[in-house]
């Protein structure tokens, strides 16, 4: 059996669209409840897809007194399926100060495609992202960004 190959590229869509993908807010037939800010940290990430992995942490003490934790997910890319392309989302669950609650936050998003059927690739993705997202920056954050504090990568 020879090794796998797959591809990682950028989602063809924003990370907005990826993110609503995949929490259900668009694209099936009974949308679900946008759970996006809540005061209880564990509730919040109860609403997590049930195949989230969190992935990174990052602390900036000069802004936070709290982490901002990292976590990827899979969303269907339906039209693709025949191709064999998954899509992921990386988005972190972050405290606000200012509004005095946890908030979930689209940061970037990817798709993964093979011309075999494709494992769940939660990891690579992640790592793309995460590099993407640390060397580019993205639309929330300019590279330097996560320079001013401490990234630490969970995967």
């Amino acid at each position: 059996m020879g090794k796998e190959t797959y591809q990682i590229t950028e989602y063809v869509h924003d990370q907005v669209i990826a993110h609503c993908i995949a929490f259900g807010l668009i694209g099936t037939d009974e949308p679900k409840e946008d759970k996006n800010n809540l005061i209880d940290f564990y509730e919040l990430e109860s609403f997590n897809p049930p195949d989230t992995i969190q992935v990174a942490t990052f602390f900036l003490e000069k802004t936070s007194t709290k982490k901002i934790y990292y976590y990827v997910c899979s969303f269907p890319e339906e039209p693709f399926k025949a191709s064999h392309q998954e899509g992921y989302v990386l988005f972190s669950i972050m405290w606000l100060d200012y509004d005095k609650y946890w908030s979930r936050v689209p940061w970037y998003s990817c798709s993964a495609s093979s011309e075999q059927p494709l494992p769940p690739l939660h990891k690579e993705a992640a790592n793309w992202m995460l590099e993407q997202i640390t060397k580019k920056g993205c639309w929330n954050a300019e590279a330097d960004f996560f320079k001013m504090g401490k990234l630490e990568i969970l995967i």
